[in-house]
């Protein structure tokens, strides 16, 4: 049987902005699998703190907008595959005061051999 390569993905996770404080929350406890992309989409009108490991600022999503983490973007064909690994949780916070509505998203893809 022929193998092929195929994209999935992840359930995608989201977090009410309301609730949103200067301390991280837990976006996403775990990506389901590895991923080699990754969107961010906040609809709330505060800038959003993105963290991996919850202590630390790793990336910033501004408000009304929406960021792509796309890991393979110069990748060749049988070269090394840059992936977030399974597992690794997603945090926010905010930057400045809370807004008055809206969510943040996490968004995500990975590959499968079949």
């Amino acid at each position: 049987m022929p193998r092929s390569n195929r994209i999935l993905a992840n359930t995608f996770t989201y977090f009410d902005a309301t609730l949103l404080d200067a301390d991280y929350q837990i976006l996403d406890p775990g990506i389901p699998e590895p991923v080699f992309y990754m969107k961010f989409i906040n609809t709330s009108t505060v800038n959003v703190f993105i963290s991996f490991d919850g202590v630390y600022p790793h990336d910033i999503v501004l408000a009304q907008s929406n960021f792509e983490l796309y890991l393979q973007a110069n990748a060749q064909p049988r070269s090394d595959i840059a992936l977030i690994k399974r597992g690794t949780p997603v945090y926010v916070a905010m930057e400045t005061t809370p807004g008055k509505g809206g969510d943040i998203y996490v968004i995500s893809y990975y590959y499968v051999t079949i």
